[in-house]
């Protein structure tokens, strides 16, 4: 992700994309302190040169036009005060490019109410989406053609991203900086911005292509065997590959093409979150806790945390309560 664009317009709330690129910048910086990372062109783009006005007073002053912007890897659409449908309305240039971002396969972070300069442009239809619960009823009657999913706070559709609230904007940014940056870098940006975050995004999401909603069966298949079985110490590709019915280079691949990771990483991963989940909410001792998630061998399960989070399991504990408050009155 070289080249971050942020579309403005009058009414956008500035929190809802400032988050986003202080997390953004936050996950680049610790990147940097282990990669030789170059950098990202963060750029802010309008119909006009002159300052733009937006919600709280602010004035922001664009670095582009929109007819001079070409093409980014991240566009990031902030939020809109009240009621979105005017504003979207005064603002073809804005959906025709996003229409144009879309097809050069840019990816999509839409926080909150923008969600309605991508349904103007039709690049929602027949997809999920997540918006502001205030305007989830009125947006399905405007905009019949989209799967508005008013029990989950982000949606993802192939390469577009919603988030209904600035505090889900934070969980998503999570996500994608440990796409871009590795799992460890968005651990540190997670603890950093923890007061923002308030779900783990796993817990918020909702997505029409995520892992288990590819074309393959036997992966599909393989994968929800997982999901229910995790805990099972004894998982390896020889018994993966006789529960398939495919050799093992061949489920290698598939699995891999499928959902991006290998068969054992994506067990791993599993794993790692259910252990992160019951560290943040239960009082299970960390052996037990390693047992619950697969791993008999306590030692191992934390020296394998520690290498995924840069923690030990014992001060991720620590360090996510130790962010709660005690309230006695």
């Amino acid at each position: 992700m070289n080249r971050v664009l942020v579309p403005m317009m009058e009414h956008m709330i500035t929190t809802s994309v400032a988050l986003p690129l202080e997390m953004l910048q936050a996950g680049l910086t610790y990147s940097r302190l282990d990669s030789s990372n170059k950098g990202i062109n963060i750029q802010f783009c309008a119909r006009e040169s002159r300052p733009l006005t937006a919600t709280g007073g602010l004035k922001l002053i664009p670095d582009l036009c929109f007819n001079e912007t070409g093409f980014g890897d991240l566009i990031l659409v902030p939020a809109l005060w009240r009621n979105p449908l005017p504003v979207v309305r005064k603002h073809p240039d804005i959906t025709q490019w996003l229409k144009e971002q879309h097809q050069q396969g840019a990816t999509f972070a839409v926080a909150g109410t923008g969600v309605v300069f991508l349904a103007e442009a039709g690049l929602l239809d027949h997809k999920p989406a997540a918006t502001h619960w205030f305007y989830v009823d009125k947006l399905q009657k405007n905009y019949p053609a989209i799967d508005f999913k008013p029990n989950h706070l982000i949606t993802r559709a192939e390469n577009i991203y919603c988030a209904g609230s600035v505090n889900s904007v934070a969980d998503l940014m999570v996500h994608l900086i440990g796409i871009v940056f590795g799992e460890s870098v968005a651990h540190k940006v997670e603890q950093q911005f923890s007061h923002e975050i308030r779900r783990a995004y796993k817990d918020t999401y909702f997505s029409d292509d995520h892992a288990t909603a590819h074309q393959d069966e036997a992966i599909v298949e393989l994968q929800a065997w997982l999901m229910d079985n995790f805990c099972l110490p004894e998982i390896n590709i020889d018994q993966l590959c006789q529960k398939s019915g495919l050799n093992s280079r061949t489920l290698s691949r598939r699995f891999k093409q499928a959902t991006g990771y290998s068969p054992l990483t994506f067990l791993k991963q599993i794993r790692l979150d259910q252990a992160r989940d019951l560290l943040k909410d239960s009082d299970l001792g960390i052996a037990e806790i390693a047992l619950q998630t697969g791993y008999p061998d306590s030692d191992y399960f934390s020296r394998l945390f520690k290498r995924q989070y840069q923690l030990t399991p014992t001060d991720f504990r620590r360090s996510v309560r130790g962010k709660l408050f005690y309230l006695n009155d």
